[in-house]
């Protein structure tokens, strides 16, 4: 499943590194963690900006339906996202674009990924999210669901600055 520490090591930010650590630590026998094995007061300091987020599988496509969003994400989309699918969110629809190939990506592949982007909200113009998203699975193989954390920092008020910040990830 996971070779050496790559992906680990090309995470810009300590929390970043304490999630995937914490998770890896839950990878037991090769198998992928289940939602059970993730305490939520092993990681409470990240807790507003953690997402559980559903890969729900129909024969035509696949979608990812928000089953629980940390208050942090008030601040982001000023509205609940808990419940609502990733298709569905206030969000300008090339992130739409940008989030399902990311999650159909952790969810296919059943590997972490990680990276940085702009959100793609009104209130977050000015900001980078730096996420990581870590699949879960209840048979330790298929993936059914995606712990996920971001990030917010707000970027230098420059459009040179905001022009430099390019959708990136890296995957184990």
């Amino acid at each position: 499943m996971l070779v050496g520490n790559a992906l680990r090591h090309q995470m810009i930010l300590p929390e970043q590194q304490a999630l995937y650590d914490y998770w890896r630590g839950k990878c037991q026998a090769g198998k992928l963690p289940t939602r059970q094995d993730i305490d939520p007061s092993d990681i409470c300091a990240h807790l507003p900006m953690v997402s559980l987020i559903e890969v729900k599988k129909t024969t035509h496509k696949t979608r990812f339906q928000c089953r629980l969003a940390g208050t942090g994400f008030w601040d982001l989309y000023e509205e609940e996202i808990q419940g609502r699918y990733i298709d569905e969110l206030p969000l300008v629809s090339d992130r739409r674009t940008y989030w399902h190939r990311v999650l159909s990506q952790v969810a296919n592949n059943r590997r972490p990924t990680a990276g940085v982007t702009k959100p793609g909200t009104k209130l977050g113009s000015h900001l980078a999210q730096f996420w990581i998203r870590l699949p879960l699975s209840t048979n330790g193989r298929d993936v059914d669901l995606i712990l996920g954390y971001d990030h917010l920092a707000k970027m230098p008020n420059t459009e040179a600055a905001k022009k430099q910040l390019v959708p990136m990830r890296v995957t184990a």
